[in-house]
Parts: structure tokens; sequence; C-alpha cells
């Protein structure tokens, strides 16, 4: 197995934040525009234990695989949150949003 194959699963999610921010930026001046909503993320893993007895959960790429490692299909539903300027999360907000008169990413006001 190539280290490539696999990725932590701590990296994919932070992949996965990075890649629907990017979105959020890209969206902000469009004219069609996406609310978020729970996103669903299906992957195959394998439960890894290292050396010192750290337990893992690593993300196969598309075609990677272990040998003699058992694996499954981990789903995890994540809702986005997104912090305000009072320190606080919400979940009500839009990848772009032309609610108010200003194109906006973030939270509806």
């Amino acid at each position: 197995m190539s280290n490539g194959a696999v990725v932590g699963l701590a990296d994919g999610i932070d992949a996965l934040r990075t890649e629907l921010m990017d979105a959020a930026v890209r969206g902000w001046d469009q004219e069609m525009k996406f609310s978020m909503e729970p996103v669903e993320l299906t992957v195959q893993v394998a439960v890894t234990r290292d050396v010192n007895g750290k337990i893992g959960w690593n993300i196969f790429e598309i075609g990677g695989k272990y040998e003699q490692v058992g694996t499954q299909t981990l789903t995890l539903k994540l809702t986005p949150l997104w912090k305000q300027e009072d320190g606080s999360f919400t979940s009500d907000f839009s990848i772009a949003s032309s609610a108010s008169s200003e194109d906006t990413v973030g939270p509806h006001k």
C-alpha cells in the first residue's frame, strides 16, 4: 500500500471544510446562491492502531486499499456552523446570500 492511498479522518474533514469555505468565497458575487444544509460524508475507512496504542481512522482515496486490514463504510452527518462576530455559532447561514442590500457570506441577518 502506498502512503498516498489513505488520509487521516481529521485531515479529510479539514479538506472538506477548506473546500466549502472556498465555495462560499467563490459564490459571494454569483447570481445563484445555496444555503447550507447538513453535509453527509460517506467514506471507506480502516481503523488502525499505532505502536503507542493510538487508534486512528484512515480514509481511502479512490482505488486505495489496505492488505489484511478490515475496512468499513463510515457515514458522518456534519451540520456546518458559522462563527458570528460575538463568538457564538449559528447554523442559519448561506454560502452566498442576497437577502440584504449587499451580497454576504455567512449568517443571515
